[in-house]
């Protein structure tokens, strides 16, 4: 027992003391706490388990088998790390079934092939390890802000490249319970985490070193077991919007229905019947094969742990609780998430809460109220929701349908993507569509905009989109991207322009139809936003500003009219396809300008 300090403050003198090389938090508390608990622990064997998880008797009663995974012959003990099924307990609610079937999945039915493939690291979960060699790569975990907000997969991977008969095993026959998020913003939040911290991982020295030295199988287990699997979220959330695009390109660039003298060619194949064929071809009946696929690492887990007939039924019921729009919300957060870090950076740590799923989230409030479902996926998916479905209205107001066979998987998968990215965070919010929370929603919304003359919105939108002094907010990536679209509307607006013009009005105005066709509709905004904060002193309300909903409404609305008179002549001659192009340029232009001004400042 340590004696009391002399000053007879009822302290006690320290025996220890622990040496800090400087200033001691270097990461999010977690890979903190763990490395410096490590000098504190006794015996050979650490097991770092989360505050998430707890161990059943009946299991501890084989903790001497799972000890006994690091004998060995000769001296020491077998330097591995030994890791054990999940139970998870948290299956509560829709989504908690949700998250509860992809944690079995993720933490037993993959982890046991990754192990057997040799592509299997730490995740935090209950993973038993030789504490002398985690001692000697420096603890178990990563613990730099930023870089290793994916903390404990670091322990994985640096004892994976130091070899020397070092192995990551799984085991069977011990697991501990879990519990899992239940809410939707809790679940979607922890992905965010797990997505900017595998950007991260991406850009890491330890990543690059394991592309070197792991052989082919390793690798590609490795890869789809990590930054594959988010990549693709990635990929699948972006291939719609392509695919979109290009059937609005092909059918938009047809001929007019009321001038066929612009195809040469009037007995081919219109745009709208070649790009159906290709839809099509890539979405038949094999979706559904792409379905069977995504579902059977869960249908066999359970078929195997209780019965064929508690599979069927468990699968059923999440396809049956929008289980599919869900998933495809979450592939459109990691998407963002993890392309967001490695092109602009600035991941940090997000506290998921864990809090009940039962909790009504607010449909749009202030931030210092806690903000709403709106200013959390606006941005994310609401924006690129509300884009791709009016791209698919004008595709049918092009005549896309106007084709001889069916469309029906297409327009499945197209249907599935647009209810989600839009509705999936309203569908999941608890008592979403009730009467009086309606109408509470309705006073937050009035609250946000026109309270304090807009001071609200202007606090979200300046931390959330203006974001002064981040300078250009875009990759390269993203900046060829924008350019290809905006090049290819202009393309084929000036083409039938300049076929207008020619016929209609001669040689000498194409020049003033094609400028006016390329112009932003920024002229009457400008004038307004010139005009409008003066109005106060005119009203005899000097130094009082202008309710910014007001104003904003004032500028959609002008930048609306300037449009329809740019395009004027083509609504005239009921050129609806080149109108279409025309408005689609317009918004393109548009946009273009606002991100330059909100990155000027």
């Amino acid at each position: 027992r340590c004696p009391e300090e002399p000053t007879g403050s009822g302290r006690r003198q320290a025996k220890y003391r622990v040496e800090l090389p400087g200033y001691p938090i270097l990461g999010d508390g977690k890979s903190d706490n763990q490395n410096h608990a490590i000098i504190f622990s006794r015996g050979s064997i650490i097991q770092c388990i989360d505050a998430n998880q707890g161990g059943y008797f009946e299991q501890m009663l084989l903790l001497p088998c799972a000890l006994g995974e690091f004998r060995q012959e000769g001296p020491g003990l077998n330097p591995r790390i030994v890791g054990f099924a999940e139970h998870i307990t948290s299956d509560i609610g829709s989504l908690g079934d949700f998250a509860a079937g992809a944690e079995t999945a993720f933490g037993t039915v993959l982890q046991r092939c990754y192990s057997f493939l040799g592509g299997r690291m730490h995740y935090g979960h209950p993973d038993m390890m030789n504490k002398e060699f985690m001692i000697q790569q420096g603890g178990v975990s990563k613990a730099t802000k930023t870089v290793n907000l994916s903390e404990d997969i670091f322990a994985g991977m640096d004892f994976t490249l130091r070899g020397n008969g070092r192995n990551i095993v799984h085991r069977e026959y011990l697991h501990v319970a879990k519990g899992r998020d239940l809410g939707f913003n809790t679940i979607l939040t922890f992905f965010s985490k797990l997505s900017a911290g595998t950007g991260e991982q991406l850009l890491t020295r330890q990543v690059l070193r394991l592309g070197h030295e792991l052989d082919l199988p390793e690798f590609l287990t490795f890869y789809y077991a990590h930054a594959g699997f988010y990549l693709t979220q990635f990929f699948l959330s972006k291939s719609i919007p392509l695919l979109v695009f290009i059937w609005l390109v092909v059918v938009l660039d047809d001929p007019e229905q009321n001038f066929p003298a612009m195809n040469p060619d009037s007995k081919g194949t219109s745009g709208a019947t070649v790009i159906a064929t290709m839809l099509i071809t890539q979405f038949s009946k094999l979706l559904l094969l792409f379905i069977v696929a995504t579902l059977a690492p869960l249908f066999m887990q359970v078929w195997l742990e209780s019965s064929l007939v508690s599979a069927l039924l468990r699968v059923i019921k999440q396809i049956f609780t929008l289980a599919p729009l869900h998933f495809v919300f979450q592939a459109k957060v990691i998407g963002n998430y993890i392309t967001n870090e490695v092109t602009l950076g600035g991941a940090k740590y997000l506290p998921t809460g864990r809090g009940l799923p039962t909790t009504r989230r607010a449909f749009l409030r202030r931030l210092d109220k806690g903000g709403g479902l709106y200013n959390d996926y606006a941005v994310l998916a609401l924006y690129d929701g509300a884009q791709l479905l009016l791209a698919v209205l004008l595709v049918i107001l092009g005549g896309g349908l106007a084709v001889e066979f069916s469309l029906f998987w297409w327009l499945l998968a197209l249907g599935l993507t647009i209810c989600s990215w839009l509705l999936a965070p309203f569908i999941f919010n608890p008592y979403q569509f009730a009467h009086t929370h309606f109408r509470a929603d309705l006073g937050d919304w009035r609250e946000f905009f026109f309270d304090g003359k807009g001071r609200y919105w202007v606090e979200w939108y300046t931390k959330t989109r203006l974001l002064p002094g981040a300078g250009l907010r875009s990759s390269g990536v993203e900046i060829i991207k924008r350019g290809l679209f905006l090049g290819a509307w202009y393309t084929i607006l000036n083409q039938k322009v300049h076929m207008l013009t020619v016929i209609f009005s001669g040689s000498s105005r194409l020049i003033f139809s094609i400028g006016l066709v390329a112009m932003p509709p920024i002229g009457m905004s400008l004038v307004a936003c010139c005009i409008l904060p003066a109005l106060p002193s005119l009203w005899g309300r000097p130094g009082e500003p202008l309710a910014l909903g007001w104003g904003a409404l004032t500028v959609v609305l002008l930048d609306a009219l300037e449009t329809i008179l740019y395009l004027w002549k083509l609504i005239c001659v009921k050129w609806w396809k080149s109108f279409a192009v025309g408005l689609l340029l317009k918004f393109c232009l548009l946009s273009l300008c606002v991100e330059i001004c909100e990155c000027a400042f």
